[in-house]
């Protein structure tokens, strides 16, 4: 970028940026689950959109068990 500087030089300079701005579309607003059996599952699906025209990285992290103690 040419950078005009009122009365004074003029000078080349670079711009760098990085621009992040968080928009994420669901297809559903609420997933609603039905009564289960004792060690059945039930699954529902959703998609997640990203609405603008950047880079968007996805990723899945496994939530950690917790031990239960009994009394």
């Amino acid at each position: 970028v040419l950078l005009q500087v009122t009365k004074g030089p003029t000078s080349h300079i670079r711009l760098r940026a990085t621009v992040l701005e968080a928009s994420l579309d669901l297809s559903k607003n609420t997933l609603q689950f039905s009564d289960i059996l004792l060690g059945q599952c039930q699954v529902e699906t959703i998609r997640l959109y990203n609405r603008f025209q950047a880079p968007c990285k996805w990723s899945i992290e496994p939530v950690l068990k917790v031990k239960h103690r009994r009394h």
